[in-house]
């Protein structure tokens, strides 16, 4: 580095981050509150984050780090600062307690620390910064920023830096920063980012890093060797022993066995220890992976803490030495008696009773609070699973790993007898075919785990349910956590003991390809021809999976979403060292499929796509979904030309006008008969039925139509429950029973036409 870097600190005062009681009220409208201050100070602030970081920044010299602390400091008497007095309270008078650094300051130290004194919100404003910054102006000076609050100091400084230094290289670390709330906390980290181009940095060792090049090489001081730590299986790497050593520094003892399965490089470990007076302590957690990583992690899991509540774990501490980091989770209620994990527990032989309760704690009581505030938004699915062309040599050396072979031909021969389409060639051909009407698609997206395996899953000796490992979590498909866990049920948790074995799973396989409405329940093990109990287990385990899919996806049930997840997790599992040979040719086998399936779906997205039924009598009756819908990125005026170009004539919306303005169309019925087309409008609620009478209107004009040879289209917005329902009472009104006239209608538009039980009981009991 060419020059020093500046470390700014930002009213770290006891005012504003005093640790507090339980019910000690805050001392003034500042204060960030006990537990934003619990999380900035650490439970022993002399030993937590801030104090270990200004530690690290008072040793070194000059020459490579500047440090530079802007303090509130008021005068009760000032006529100027009385009305910021008046606003805000009492606070950081000078000379008070209050008023004072919240962190050690050496007695003696070398460094030429700058204090700039604040009176206002503005740190420029009558203060000596802008002297205190002279010589780094025009530099590409590293500026890392700490302090509170994010939403508001920390937040002004930056925009002040960022337009009166434009060079300076700006960052500041989450983990050492702190707002009003968490929410506002992470809101302000976003806009800074997003605004003025901001680096937000989780680990703090990462921010040292940024900095000076380097963290701290005692970031954590070694601890007494008088702590007995006992690890089952593999030892821990010096670094990893460490880390566990100091967040367990007041402990006598500790026993730890591991969690995960090691694949990952991340250690996972379950503690029980023992303080000094020989007291059991509450059992912990100890995540330990890359700093930069688990500083991700921590930053991650504090976003959807409070959401979680007492189902969430505590971050208790939080450490980073020599690359590696760790998290000390601690848990409000987990019993005694060892705990373990979901994977372990399943593959054990858990009941169907208890995997089901297990998972309804997950997915209901636990994520399915942010599931339930999902919404629909527009994404490209393809993307957000991470799919791209380029990836086409290495999905070939995986499978031809997995084969033994080279992957030639379009179709794969695996054992069983089984043949799958070659899955290489989805990625070298078809999915770039598959991008571009991928961009106009939609998907409910909330907060999900992101990556949510049986070893996330963590069943104490009470059986209370926790989940672990945060590092992905962030806005994503509402059906993410769900389609992973469910591959890993099939692919890892799953043996298959023989080819003969291997050939039953695939009708797994064929089963989830032949869903066509997410919401509708998957038939019984029996009907998909499963025989071995470990099969018909792992169906009873993915039926209960998916009996989560419908509640959180409203009406679009399309499957081809499912489809996508399914395909970017069994593509991934072809390098799991977790899954036997036989387990990665039944993934390989559903890569093929799904993958095969994916493309023919992409390849009918493009003009408006009407559905004719076959009847007999003049003119067409066809069915399609709401012209120019804006979520699915169609553009109405393309769509009405596709009815033209069709020689369609007669429209009948059933669409509601909320509905039309939701999905973008509010000018969809002139915009029909701008185009010289006939529209009919009955607006019917989304999964219910007109009354008999309208029901009667609707096909008088549509028999109107017809009798005169023209084309008719009729619509809701999905296509499939209300306008299916209006088609099958139209065949019904030229003679067909209502089996044949429901058997045409989805024959046509798919098993998922005529959605609801009340609509195929309005058909049943139609009388024309």
């Amino acid at each position: 580095m060419s020059g020093p870097a500046l470390l700014l600190t930002e009213s770290l005062q006891q005012d504003f981050v005093k640790p507090l009681g339980r019910f000690e009220p805050l001392p003034n409208l500042l204060h960030i509150g006990p537990d934003e201050a619990r999380r900035l100070m650490g439970e022993d602030p002399a030993d937590g984050p801030v104090a270990r970081v200004m530690r690290w920044a008072y040793g070194l010299p000059d020459e490579r780090l500047r440090l530079v602390h802007v303090r509130d400091w008021h005068d009760a008497q000032d006529p100027a600062q009385a009305s910021h007095l008046a606003q805000f309270g009492s606070h950081c008078l000078r000379g008070t307690p209050g008023a004072a650094f919240a962190f050690p300051v050496p007695e003696r130290s070398a460094k030429d620390v700058r204090v700039v004194d604040c009176p206002t919100l503005n740190d420029f404003e009558g203060t000596r910064l802008a002297e205190a910054l002279a010589a780094f102006r025009g530099t590409k000076t590293r500026v890392g920023l700490i302090g509170v609050w994010t939403e508001a100091k920390v937040a002004y400084l930056a925009y002040e830096l960022r337009t009166r230094y434009p060079d300076f290289e700006l960052a500041v670390c989450s983990a050492l920063t702190a707002g009003s709330s968490r929410a506002d906390h992470f809101v302000a980290l976003d806009q800074m980012r997003k605004l003025l181009g901001v680096r937000v940095i989780a680990s703090v060792g990462e921010f040292q890093r940024f900095l000076a090049g380097e963290a701290a090489a005692d970031a954590v001081p070694a601890s007494s060797g008088a702590l007995e730590v006992s690890v089952a299986g593999a030892p821990l790497s010096g670094a990893d022993e460490r880390l566990v050593r100091w967040l367990f520094r007041d402990a006598r003892s500790l026993s730890a066995r591991r969690l995960d399965g090691g694949f990952s490089g991340n250690v996972v470990l379950g503690t029980e220890s023992v303080d000094a007076h020989g007291h059991a302590q509450v059992p912990h957690v100890v995540k330990i992976g890359p700093a930069e990583a688990i500083g991700r992690e921590r930053a991650s899991f504090e976003r959807i803490e409070s959401v979680l509540g007492n189902n969430a774990p505590r971050v208790a501490d939080f450490a980073d030495h020599g690359g590696r980091g760790a998290i000390k989770y601690r848990y409000a209620a987990m019993g005694g008696g060892g705990s373990t994990t979901f994977q372990k527990r399943y593959m054990a032989g858990l009941s169907p009773a208890a995997t089901r309760r297990f998972l309804h704690e997950v997915f209901s009581e636990q994520l399915g609070r942010f599931y339930r505030a999902g919404a629909r938004e527009r994404v490209n699915l393809l993307k957000h699973y991470a799919f791209d062309p380029a990836m086409a040599p290495r999905v070939a050396e995986k499978v031809k790993a997995v084969l033994g072979r080279e992957p030639t031909g379009e179709t794969l021969a695996l054992p069983g007898g089984l043949k799958t389409p070659n899955p290489v060639l989805f990625y070298s051909r078809a999915l770039p075919d598959c991008l571009s009407p991928a961009e106009a698609g939609s998907a409910v997206l909330s907060y999900v785990h992101g990556d949510l395996n049986g070893a996330n899953i963590v069943l104490d000796g009470h059986d209370n349910v926790w989940l672990i490992d945060f590092f992905h979590t962030g806005r994503g498909h509402v059906l993410k956590d769900l389609l992973k866990l469910e591959n890993d049920v099939l692919y890892i948790f799953t043996k298959l003991g023989s080819d003969a074995a291997l050939k039953e799973a695939a009708r797994i396989t064929d089963a989830l390809l032949e869903v066509q409405d997410l919401a509708a329940p998957l038939p019984t093990a029996r009907a998909v021809g499963l025989r071995s109990q470990e099969l018909v287990r792992a169906w009873g385990t993915v039926r209960a999976l998916r009996a989560h899919h419908g509640p959180l996806l409203g009406s679009d049930r399309d499957p081809l979403q499912a489809f996508i997840g399914q395909l970017r997790y069994a593509a991934h599992t072809l390098s799991f060292d977790e899954s036997d040979r036989r387990q990665k040719l039944w993934a390989l086998y559903a890569v093929g499929r799904l993958g095969a399936a994916v493309a023919d779906r992409y390849r009918r997205v493009g003009p408006l796509r009407v559905d004719w039924l076959e009847a007999a009598g003049p003119g067409r009756v066809g069915l399609t979904l709401l012209p120019g819908r804006r979520d699915y990125g169609r553009v109405l005026a393309d769509d009405v030309a596709a009815l033209k170009a069709a020689g369609v004539t007669h429209v009948a919306c059933l669409a509601t006008p909320p509905e039309l303005h939701h999905f973008g169309v509010d000018g969809l019925l002139g915009a029909y008969r701008a185009a010289g087309l006939e529209a009919f409008h009955l607006p019917v609620l989304d999964q219910r039925v007109p009354s008999r009478e309208d029901m009667r209107r609707l096909l008088a004009w549509t028999s109107g139509a017809l009798g005169a040879g023209a084309k008719v289209v009729v619509h809701c917005v999905g296509g499939l429950g209300r306008a299916g329902t209006a088609a099958a009472c139209l065949l019904r009104s030229r003679g067909l029973s209502a089996p044949k006239a429901l058997a045409e209608v989805r024959r046509a538009r798919g098993r998922r036409a005529v959605e609801s039980a009340s609509q195929e009981d309005f058909v049943r009991r139609f009388r024309p």
